[in-house]
Parts: C-alpha cells; sequence; structure tokens
C-alpha cells in the first residue's frame, strides 16, 4: 500500500543508518500513488533506502510473489482495515516475514486468523504500533515500575485530532476521509483507528483490561463518518483490584483544539503525577512529559516543551524494533506484538458492544 501513512514511515526508516533497510518494491493498484512514494524515496534525505537498480512495481502482491527475483525479506502491509487479514494471510502463507500496520484485524474472528496464521508460518508478523516506542511513554513506564510517583492508582486518556491539523490522513477530495469513514472498511470510527495508539499506552501503564462500559456517537457530521467521532469510556484493569482508567476520544472536521492545556495522559499515584502533553498531531507538534512528586510539586518538565516530533518519534522506534526482530529471527518478540495488537482490538470491540448494550462488557481474551 502506498498511502499517505507510508510518508512517516519512510521518514522514520529513512533516519535509521543506511543499509539497515532498502525498499526493492512498491505495490499499489494506483500507479500515481506509487509514484509519489517513489519520488519520496528517492529524494535526497531517504535515497539510501532504493536498491541501485530500482525500485519494482507491482498492481497487487500477488503480482509481487509471482516474480521470484523480486522476493523480499520482508512485506509492509499498509492497506485499509478490511484487506488486513487476507494480504497478511497471503504473504505469510508464502513463507514471508510481514510488518504490517495496525489494527491486526477489525474482527475477533480476523485477529484469531491472524494469530494461528502467524504461528502456522515460516515468516513472522510483525505489528508496527509505535506507541510503545513514543519516547514519553517509554519514560513514563520506566518511572512508574521504579516507584517514582508510587503505587499507581488512576489513569485517564484523551485522544483528539482535527483534520484541521493531522497529518496522518488528510480529507478527500469530497472533504471526507475516503475509506476511514466507512464502518465496512475501518470496522468502526475513531476507536478502532487513531484512537487504538491511545488503548496500547494505557495496557502498558496500567495492564490488561478485564471489561469495558462506555458509549460513542457521531458527533461530527461534517467528517461524514459512519462510525463514531466520539466516545468515552471506562477500562476496568485485570491486575490493579478493581482498577479503573478512563478513555476519551474525539475527531473534528476543522476545528481547532485546545491541546496547550488538554493532556494526553494523566497518571496517579500514591506520591505524585505523570503527565504526558502534546501539541498536536502534525510533524511539528511537540510532546511532553512531566513530573509532579514531593521534590517538584509544582511540576519538572522531564523533556522539553519545544521538542518536535512527539507522537511521530515513535515511528522510528518501531523500525529499530523491527530490525532487530528481523535480524534475530526472533518469533518470540514478533508474536507479543500480534498478541498485543489483538488485546487492543478486543478493547475497542467491547466498547463498541457496550455502547449497544449499555452494559460492562468483557473483552476479548487472545492468549498466547
Amino acid at each position: 500500500g502506498c498511502g499517505q501513512i507510508m510518508t512517516h514511515h519512510i521518514a522514520a526508516m529513512s533516519a535509521l543508518p543506511p543499509g539497515e533497510f532498502c525498499i526493492s518494491a512498491l505495490v499499489d493498484p494506483s500507479s500515481e500513488r506509487r509514484g509519489c512514494i517513489s519520488e519520496l524515496v528517492m529524494r535526497a534525505g531517504a535515497s539510501h533506502l532504493a536498491p541501485s537498480d530500482g525500485m519494482g512495481m507491482f498492481d497487487a502482491l500477488g503480482d509481487l510473489l509471482a516474480a521470484p527475483e523480486s522476493k523480499p525479506d520482508a512485506v509492509f502491509i499498509s492497506v485499509p482495515h478490511d484487506l488486513h487479514v487476507a494480504l497478511a494471510q497471503q504473504a505469510l502463507d508464502a513463507g514471508l516475514n510481514v510488518v504490517m500496520e495496525k489494527p491486526l484485524a477489525p474482527t475477533t474472528e480476523g485477529c484469531r486468523t491472524l494469530l494461528d496464521a502467524s504461528a502456522a508460518s515460516s515468516g513472522m508478523l510483525i505489528i508496527s504500533e509505535q506507541s510503545p516506542y513514543w519516547e514519553e511513554v517509554v519514560k513514563a513506564k520506566d518511572l512508574l515500575r521504579g516507584g517514582k510517583i508510587g503505587n499507581l492508582i488512576s489513569a485517564s486518556s484523551y485522544y483528539y485530532e482535527s483534520m484541521r491539523d493531522n497529518v496522518t490522513s488528510g480529507l478527500d477530495d469530497a472533504g471526507g476521509l475516503g475509506w476511514r469513514a466507512s464502518l465496512k472498511r475501518a470496522g468502526g470510527g475513531i476507536v478502532i483507528d487513531g484512537g487504538l495508539h491511545w488503548i496500547r499506552p494505557i495496557r502498558e501503564f496500567c495492564g490488561e483490561v478485564d471489561s469495558v462500559v462506555g458509549v460513542t456517537s457521531n458527533a461530527e457530521p461534517a467528517l461524514k463518518m459512519e462510525g463514531e467521532t466520539l466516545a468515552h469510556a471506562l477500562l476496568k484493569m485485570a491486575g490493579h483490584d478493581g482498577m479503573v482508567a478512563t478513555f476519551s476520544a474525539n475527531m473534528m472536521h476543522q476545528a481547532p483544539m485546545a491541546h496547550d492545556v488538554c493532556p494526553y495522559f494523566r497518571l496517579t499515584g500514591t506520591k505524585g503525577e505523570l503527565v504526558i502533553y502534546g501539541t498536536g498531531l502534525n510533524m511539528d507538534g511537540g510532546g511532553g512529559l512531566r513530573l509532579y512528586d514531593g521534590d517538584s510539586p509544582e511540576g519538572v518538565d522531564l523533556f522539553p516543551r519545544d521538542r518536535r516530533g512527539g507522537f511521530f518519534l515513535g515511528f522510528r522506534g518501531i523500525w529499530r524494533a523491527v530490525s532487530e526482530i528481523l535480524a534475530t529471527d526472533d518469533r518470540s518478540r514478533a508474536r507479543e506484538t500480534v498478541r498485543s495488537a489483538a488485546a487492543d482490538v478486543g478493547v475497542a470491540l467491547a466498547l463498541y458492544r457496550s455502547s449497544e448494550s449499555g452494559q460492562w462488557e468483557k473483552c476479548e481474551q487472545f492468549g498466547n
């Protein structure tokens, strides 16, 4: 797939040392999209990603697989959600290593299919969820483990984006969100899309989610979405003796949003708090982590507020991890990316069920 999100993955790969990755071929039914990504790769900042004899160009994955001289070490799948299962399974059945964008799949059945397929294949499946490599999240996890704010007693997350500022998926020619607006293609709205990037850190901080109660609604008609644009939920954590975290998500069309006052995450412990904040989902958007404890009751910034990149720096982290997994054939680490991606989807689907039933809904347990 050669959609817009590929530009961020290429930027992340190009920031790694030369020789880590080489993009041998591009696969997309649109020659125009392939051309745009090819031009991006050939620019000075990313030119070391291109092979000296040029990149192959294919309309479909099957065409790539039918060309033995083009067989890659790994395939990166970045396509609409409804295509994840079929394409990942096709590549795994061919014995290829597969790196794929989240979500693992938009349904419970799809997640189980890919968990089984990845276990049976000689190739590895790796899900490229970048939020565990978001530097603020990594640092906050270290501080939590070190007892910096004592015992964690509550956690809250707030995912918000406006298409006025978001650069990961711009509006289409009709002013909508293209395939992201389709329930059939995306499997839901904001929760199973960008919201997964905020569900994962809550799980990283607090452990597994046992059950969910919440509501969703389509509150922004200008986005022309079939799925939800707004969600609020309580997440009952399995390993914290009934601890409940909060999750909120909000997507707007062109409205400015209060990035400067609303934190992404707030973690409260018996000895203080950690707050992760940012200034929007754009490449100039900053990120930050602020600690409140006995030594700094007014708060101290652990990352400079004017630091650029924020959430997007996590793309580099995931590609470093992918490089390590492929180089060492670390099937256990690859398997964990799949299992954890399935658990993220389980939380989203439980929220959807709860919005319909008005009751607590158990999260699907996918095991190991």
